[in-house]
């Protein structure tokens, strides 16, 4: 297989992804809880995070038996190299102390959506259409979209309930 690296590990994996990135959301919003609307931005993500790890933990006793083919193997180098190259050497809940700016808070954000958002669509090159993991997915471009357009506007975020 993917050398150790399987599907049902890599949904773990995102299970504590959530769990870090909920964590590190409400320390934004604790942190710059004078502002009330990049805290409301913070704790929004933060209650969104919190959802996606309800719904990975309930993907991971889901997911299929897995197949040794050279088509999956492929699907599976790339996942691993997702994984890799966004959680395991950039760190994006490193120093998050230093943080002293509502800019630089929602660029990390921005960053770490932006990672998630990668990671799970190669997982979902592997579940092959699956509706819950579709909607975790379509929820990160949220994120994606709403933080790219509070960063620069300072546009209200609403979170999932946000139209697009």
């Amino acid at each position: 297989m993917a050398e150790n690296f399987t599907l049902k590990e890599s949904i773990q994996l995102a299970v504590l992804t959530e769990q870090m990135g909920r964590d590190f959301y409400l320390k934004m919003a604790s942190k710059f809880g004078d502002k009330k609307e990049i805290a409301d931005v913070f704790n929004q993500l933060a209650d969104d995070e919190k959802a996606h790890e309800e719904q990975f933990k309930a993907l991971v006793d889901k997911v299929p038996q897995e197949t040794d083919t050279p088509e999956r193997y492929e699907l599976y180098q790339f996942l691993k190299a997702t994984a890799i190259s966004e959680f395991f050497q950039k760190d994006y809940f490193k120093d998050i102390e230093d943080i002293k700016s509502t800019t630089e808070a929602l660029g990390r954000a921005l960053s770490l959506e932006k990672a998630t958002l990668q990671y799970y669509q190669a997982i979902g090159d592997l579940l092959e259409d699956n509706k819950q993991l579709n909607a975790i997915i379509k929820s990160e471009k949220n994120h994606v979209l709403a933080l790219v357009r509070i960063i620069p506007t300072d546009a209200k975020f609403r979170g999932l309930a946000d139209n697009f």
